[in-house]
């Protein structure tokens, strides 16, 4: 069914119809009747081996959902007050942020209370939206939009008849949001009531038919992070039986699908508990005798007091969101939370590349996969070609190094010559690219005529068109050893110079990255949405920041470093690969104990460093934006903090961790009575917070040989 929409009047306005606004449209996008798939799932739950259970959805008929509306009004249950006060106070900056033009469809739409806010945001603003509210429930959905506001001029508002799937499955075939971008909204930390997996699961699917990758297509996603088990077990089981009826509807609702009274409601009751060890409130219908069922649930006996769950509500702290965005693909660009800081908004977006975390995934195999080098090229382009003004090419964000303009060149040249030294093939032409890209320079900070041997440095560098031309052609050339699927087959030479290749390409990326903060020139990532640094983090407000007296003992610990990565012609042994630092590995070296602070230094203990020795000497990560007063002896309010979105006041940073060199945080470890670790000692306090840490999926006995070092 093609979806029914408003056609613009000559001014731009939604269309009248003898001076008053169209109502409301609904667009059926059903593709098969639910009623029908809920009695499979009715009976499949009821017949699980183990703990049984009855469909969420339940809940949420036209009865379910009126009552759960008046479970929001009720001041324990807390998410909904919650999370209409963290609109309230930056809906703003939430508005600003969705593209002109935006469909913005809002999942699982009971009524407007909450959406509204954000709504009146956008009109303010003067975005023209088209809204969808998304519900399975028709009368529901009608009753809801037709409580919509007659006033808006810029939001046009219509329904959606359908489920997720039927959501998703609108969103990704529509004609009405093709090419156009759309900001998906699931608020009342609904991901709740999926399992962690299943929650990262559905947002994967649906961000991959909803969201395009890198462009201005967002999620906005209320989580409710709250673990306080009593303040939870309230929420869900408050003293005047609201949330008592509302379960209970859900077996009237079952008897309804079923088509016959199944469940007698007297014969049930509802039980509600905090699961601390899960971080989930879980409700249950519990039969006050022995249940044997009948028609078509014929078969299925319950025990008295055996229980049948029907809801989780999990809650996801700052740990939790971070791995569910990860595990769904998605990437988290801004963030709103409450003042304590356990309930966030989160505004993400579908990443054009992304980099695993576990090594499991980023190292799986010696040799990189061709998806890998993929998304390792789509990085470099977005950071060299999309951050990079061109007429800034030839500039030196870092005064002793070479310009942007030799990374390009560099990262291609050094690759080829390893796949030169491993095949004895010719350079790729033009050959004296080898001149001029092969090595940067690395001077002596303290003494700058103090370098190593390095490339020479030519008089005019090539422009950039015959650049990326041999850059594409040594790609070709990396890619012809993956004509097979993967690059297993080749030579134990060839295989240790693409990984080699690929971690050079990763390291100047990073590198790269630290230079280009430097420069008052750099653009933000294209599509990227703009971090609100104001009401910025949990860990980064005032009155939440880290203690700086919170110190750990590591014991006396035993590492190996390093790896093996035996050179020899003829041994081809599947193995990791190491640069010449990392091999061969050294075992049993012995880290005496030690205290380590559990947080680094942070911008505000380096300021205060800076005041308490008279020292103007700012770290590069630092700017004094132009129009302040020499003088002014408050090094927090006069300084800035440069990042790829410009530059952020050091008052609203000051929590962060501060990036400077190595003298410079050694001077200010001193000033604070301590030192920076050695090396060994990083490792140790890794290897001891790995041990400490049962939660994490990667244990010691688990790791891969390319990261022990």
């Amino acid at each position: 069914m093609a979806p029914l929409h408003y056609t613009l009047s000559a001014d731009g306005s939604p269309p009248k119809t003898n001076g008053k606004l169209n109502p409301p449209r609904i667009v059926d996008i059903r593709r098969e009747k639910l009623s029908i798939s809920l009695v499979d799932e009715i009976s499949k739950g009821l017949n699980k081996d183990g703990e049984k259970t009855l469909p969420t959805l339940l809940l949420y008929s036209a009865e379910g959902l009126k009552l759960f509306e008046d479970i929001t009004y009720l001041d324990e249950y807390y998410l909904t007050n919650t999370e209409i006060g963290i609109l309230e106070k930056h809906s703003a900056a939430m508005a600003e942020r969705v593209e002109d033009g935006s469909v913005v469809v809002e999942l699982g739409s009971g009524n407007l209370r909450k959406v509204n806010i954000f709504l009146r945001a956008l009109e303010r603003l003067g975005k023209r939206i088209d809204y969808y509210a998304l519900d399975l429930d028709l009368s529901e959905l009608q009753r809801t939009l037709d409580m919509v506001p007659r006033d808006f001029k810029n939001v046009r508002f219509n329904g959606l008849h359908g489920t997720y799937e039927d959501g998703r499955e609108w969103l990704k075939s529509s004609p009405e949001v093709k090419d156009r971008p759309r900001c998906i909204l699931w608020l009342g930390s609904s991901a709740g009531n999926y399992t962690r997996e299943g929650a990262a699961q559905f947002l994967k699917a649906f961000a991959g038919d909803a969201l395009r990758p890198g462009k201005q297509d967002y999620m906005l996603v209320g989580l409710d992070g709250c673990k306080d088990g009593p303040r939870v077990y309230t929420a869900y089981n408050d003293p005047h039986g609201y949330t008592e009826k509302f379960i209970m509807s859900g077996l009237s609702n079952a008897n309804e699908i079923l088509g016959g009274e199944y469940f007698k409601l007297d014969d049930w009751e509802y039980v509600g508990e905090w699961n601390a060890e899960h971080g989930r409130h879980q409700a249950y219908y519990v039969p006050r005798k022995d249940i044997r069922f009948g028609g078509k649930l014929d078969g299925v006996n319950v025990q008295k007091g055996e229980r049948v769950n029907v809801e989780y509500s999990y809650k996801f702290d700052e740990t939790d969101a971070r791995i569910l965005w990860e595990e769904a693909g998605l990437t988290e660009g801004a963030e709103w939370a409450n003042e304590n800081g356990d309930y966030c908004l989160h505004l993400l977006q579908k990443p054009s590349f992304t980099f695993p975390s576990k090594p499991e995934q980023y190292a799986a195999e010696p040799t990189p996969t061709m998806a890998e080098w993929r998304g390792l090229w789509q990085s470099w382009t977005a950071v060299t070609l999309g951050m990079i003004p061109k007429d800034q090419l030839l500039s030196k964000p870092i005064d002793l190094r070479n310009p942007c303009i030799f990374y390009l060149g560099h990262i291609a040249t050094f690759l080829d010559s390893l796949i030169v030294r491993a095949t004895e093939k010719e350079p790729m032409a033009p050959k004296h690219y080898q001149e001029i890209f092969l090595r940067g320079i690395d001077p002596d900070v303290d003494n700058p005529e103090r370098c190593h041997p390095h490339s020479e440095i030519p008089e005019c560098w090539p422009d950039l068109e015959p650049i990326l031309a041999y850059q594409s052609r040594v790609r070709e050339r990396v890619q012809e050893f993956y004509r097979k699927g993967s690059a297993k087959h080749q030579p134990t030479a060839v295989k240790r110079a693409l990984w080699i290749g690929f971690e050079h390409e990763a390291m100047h990326l990073e590198t790269l990255l630290y230079m280009l903060v430097q420069s008052d020139s750099t653009l933000p990532p294209q599509g990227a949405i703009t971090p609100d640094f104001v009401s910025g983090k949990t860990w980064e407000r005032r009155n939440n920041a880290p203690t700086g007296d919170a110190w750990v003992k590591i014991p006396d610990m035993t590492l190996d470093v390093g790896l093996n990565d035996p050179e020899e012609p003829e041994d081809e042994r599947p193995h990791f690969f190491g640069w010449d630092n990392e091999k061969p590995m050294r075992k049993n070296i012995s880290v005496s104990s030690f205290i380590a602070r559990t947080h680094p230094i942070t911008n505000e203990e380096y300021a205060k460093y800076l005041v308490a020795n008279a020292s103007e000497n700012i770290p590069a990560s630092w700017a004094v934006k132009s129009g302040v007063k020499n003088g002014q002896s408050n090094v927090v309010d006069k300084t800035h903090v440069r990042t790829v979105f410009g530059l952020v006041p050091l008052r609203l940073a000051a929590d962060w961790p501060v990036m400077a060199s190595y003298d410079e945080l050694e001077g200010c470890a001193r000033w604070m009575n301590s030192r920076i670790p050695t090396a060994d000692e990083v490792r140790a306090i890794y290897q001891y917070a790995e041990e400490l840490d049962a939660t994490v999926e990667k244990k010691l006995t688990g790791k891969i040989d390319a990261v022990n070092g």
